[in-house]
């Protein structure tokens, strides 16, 4: 095995960890992170010469990442008297570099004061001491709308991940939102989380294969400024079961419980909690406290994971929370919802990540909620039609709800978001009733933004003609998602090439032509393509100069990889995903012809359907020869697997090398043209 463990802070916890392991000399390896000397010896049993010190940016890195989040400041005499002080302060740390670029950037005139701070530093530097001055001026510096929102973020333990999303709603939800007439409280809440980003005091930590920010987190010494400011306000309690002070508060507004593992935790009697506006709850099944005692609350978080023998937890009396906006619950059991949801007038957002029992038929009468989200597999409420605030409906089951109920999507004019699975057993002729009232639906939603259909337990292959079904196209759809096996459609649709928005395509067609790529190429906003194709091509599949020219990541499975990139095509391309078959007799010369061209290409990941082990052999080579061309030298990665199910055009030739040369050239000789 191979397993890294982050930011260990001290012996007691390692030797804690350090007992799962086995002991022995089996070429396994553990990698720990600390920021003591004195934990990082006892992980590798004092052996110095274990221990990896990380270094600090030099000067050259530290100036480059500092100039580039600060504009316009080449030949200013004051930056460049003040710019080595600062780089001094910031003793090649990253995080301070940047609080204190974006401070610049953000404010020019704190430049003097940053530059004051060498005579407070003075000749005993201390780092953690400049570190604890810069993010005090950046905090002092928000203005207080986002000194709100920042407090609100010590809700949070240290290392734990959240959503933007998730903030957004709940700062909405909390009233911290100062939007003007006319202007969407969602949209202006997430320009303030992205004002903290640009100032460095929220990180990106998780990003997809798309290079997609997945979740965010904020540095422990940030969350250290924010959590002794916040008790200095009485903004937000923090109860941490593993620290044995116990805050003595009468007045509490926001409430943060970590119980983590403990069996037997309780919220402390001393904490006054009639006046609680919000909870956030984590931990253990059974030391999850009785909302009920909380009137007031707009926001509940409830984070928890059940034993053996906990199967189930009802939200019955949650109705009596009459002023409650915001409702999430994350846990590992089913979720009991009332039977009877609507005297819960305020309510805006809904998310029950868990398995649900049944959903409440008066929740399409919640004439304010506008984000639904449920555990996957139920199917719409009789009456969705109704909701028409909704702005987002997730995870309901395309099978097993009825076509009057998919009809009536088109009522939700409203509708940003849209996610149905699949996991139901229907003929083939039930399904495309289905999806033939869902595309009609989806071409009433002007303003859809993205929509995703993904398959769930079952994996019934439809081919579906979807072109005669889409009346008009949501013109605002950023994202389309459409995966198989549920839904392959026989031809790429040409609605989709009205979609000038796109950004991110995924989709499978059983055939694919060359007027199907004039149309892809169309949508210059692409950053994602994921392109699978059942019939093996009859000719190349030509990329020509100016394709996609913001694309990011692209993926393509098709049994046969036939495809060539000219100069100019694919310009931003970072990462190229493969899956196609080997095949007996065939010749692969030029197979992924003129991916030198990709000249930002990063990363190349291949999945190579196999059925003998000489066929590696034969395709491992070429492969291997044409990324060598790469002037970047691009990360390689080869999974061999099954082969992939393909068709073939009744005359198709299976030599590649012959034609592909004779395509080449006439693209080649029309670019020069």
């Amino acid at each position: 095995y191979f397993i890294i463990i982050d930011d260990l802070w001290a012996i007691s916890v390692w030797d804690v960890l350090s007992r799962a392991f086995p002991e022995g000399n089996c070429c396994s390896r553990i990698v720990t992170t600390t920021e003591t000397m004195e934990v990082a010896l006892a992980c590798c049993g004092f052996c110095p010469e274990h221990v990896f010190k990380m270094e600090s940016l030099g000067e050259d890195d530290s100036e480059k990442l500092l100039l580039q989040r600060i504009p316009l400041v080449s030949g200013n005499q004051q930056f460049d008297n003040v710019l080595p002080q600062i780089k001094r302060n910031c003793g090649g740390l990253p995080l301070a570099i940047i609080i204190a670029a974006s401070l610049l950037a953000i404010q020019p005139e704190k430049l003097e004061q940053l530059g004051c701070m060498q005579n407070s530093v003075g000749v005993n530097h201390n780092i953690e001491g400049f570190m604890r001055q810069i993010l005090n001026i950046s905090f002092d510096s928000l203005p207080h709308y986002l000194k709100t929102c920042m407090l609100y973020l010590s809700t949070y333990s240290e290392g734990c991940l959240f959503l933007k999303s998730d903030l957004v709603k709940q700062w909405v939800a909390e009233g911290f939102i100062c939007a003007e007439e006319g202007d969407d409280m969602e949209e202006v809440a997430g320009s303030y989380f992205d004002k903290l980003v640009s100032a460095g005091l929220i990180q990106a930590m998780d990003i997809n294969c798309n290079y997609e920010v997945l979740s965010y987190s904020v540095h422990h010494m940030v969350l250290d400024l924010i959590t002794y400011k916040s008790i200095e306000e009485n903004f937000i309690t923090v109860v941490d079961y593993s620290q044995t002070a116990i805050p003595v508060i009468d007045k509490v507004r926001r409430l943060s419980l970590h119980f983590g593992s403990a069996t037997y935790a309780t919220t402390p009697a001393s904490i006054g909690l009639s006046q609680v506006r919000s909870l956030f709850f984590s931990g253990m099944f059974n030391c999850v406290p009785s909302f009920m005692v909380f009137k007031l609350l707009r926001v509940l978080v409830l984070h928890f994971w059940g034993d053996i023998g906990n199967t189930s937890f009802s939200l019955e009396g949650i109705c009596e929370l009459f002023w409650l906006r915001y409702l999430q619950v994350t846990c590992n059991v089913i979720i009991k919802l009332p039977d009877q949801i609507e005297p819960m007038k305020h309510l805006e957002t809904l998310e029950i990540n868990a398995e649900v029992c049944a959903v409440p038929p008066d929740i399409v009468r919640l004439s304010n909620l506008l984000h639904l989200r449920l555990g996957s597999g139920k199917n719409l409420p009789d009456g969705v039609g109704c909701m028409r605030s909704l702005r987002t409906l997730m995870y309901f089951d395309l099978g097993s709800s009825s076509e009057d109920n998919l009809w009536e999507l088109g009522e939700l004019t409203n509708l940003w978001v849209l996610h149905l699975t699949y996991s139901s057993s229907l003929s083939c002729e039930h399904l495309k009733k289905k999806l033939t009232a869902l595309g009609t639906s989806l071409g009433k939603l002007g303003n859809l933004k993205s929509f995703t259909l993904a398959s769930g337990a079952a994996g019934t292959a439809v081919l579906f003609d979807g072109s005669g079904s889409m009346y008009s196209t949501p013109v605002f759809l950023e994202r389309l998602e459409l995966l198989p096996p549920i839904c392959v459609f026989s031809r790429f649709p040409k609605w989709i090439g009205q979609l000038h928005k796109l950004r991110v395509l995924k989709i499978a067609v059983r055939e694919l032509l060359m007027n199907d790529i004039d149309s892809l190429t169309g949508l210059h906003s692409l950053t994602v393509l994921s392109l699978c194709v059942q019939t093996a091509p009859e000719r190349r599949i030509v990329f020509n100069d100016g394709a996609f020219p913001v694309l990011k990541y692209f993926k393509f499975r098709c049994g046969v990889l036939y495809m060539s990139f000219m100069s100019g095509a694919l310009c931003n391309l970072w990462r190229l995903k493969l899956h196609f078959n080997t095949h007996i007799g065939e010749k692969y010369d030029n197979m992924l012809a003129g991916v030198e061209h990709l000249l930002n290409l990063r990363d190349i990941a291949a999945q190579i359907g196999v059925t003998a082990e000489s066929d590696k052999k034969v395709i491992e080579s070429p492969f291997k020869d044409a990324i060598s061309n790469h002037p970047r030298c691009p990360n390689f990665h080869v999974k061999w697997v099954d082969p992939i199910e393909e068709e073939h055009h009744q005359r198709q030739e299976r030599g590649l090398s012959g034609e592909k040369h004779g395509v080449l050239e006439k693209a080649e000789a029309r670019n020069k043209y």
